[in-house]
């Protein structure tokens, strides 16, 4: 009796810190910092066709200059990457994040 409540206690305590990762997670792709300026309207893949799926491939280029940037880290849905100093807004210690689905611009995030 007593090991089935401690096993009971101990899936409660599991499970409730897994659904507060999982909260965390889940929000994650929904925080930027601000919006970026001057940005593609799509990235394109490096070969100049159209973003397809939803994997975030790397690297992505601006089809306007041929521009590239690279993927630093993937979240559900977008990715966050790194991009020329100064370029769309982003400064030194932030990322572009964008829509791996389409490659629409979401904003500006903090690199760490």
């Amino acid at each position: 009796m007593r090991a089935r409540v401690l096993v009971g206690v101990l899936m409660l305590v599991a499970s409730g810190g897994c659904s507060t990762w999982h909260k965390a997670i889940a929000t994650t792709p929904d925080r930027i910092d601000r919006l970026a300026t001057d940005t593609p309207e799509m990235f394109m893949r490096d070969n100049g066709a159209p973003i397809r799926g939803n994997t975030c491939l790397t690297p992505l280029v601006d089809p306007r200059d041929n521009s590239r940037v690279e993927l630093v880290r993937s979240i559900p849905v977008h990715g966050d990457y790194r991009v020329a100093a100064g370029k769309y807004g982003v400064s030194g210690n932030e990322l572009l994040r964008i829509d791996c689905t389409t490659g629409r611009t979401v904003g500006i995030v903090r690199a760490d």
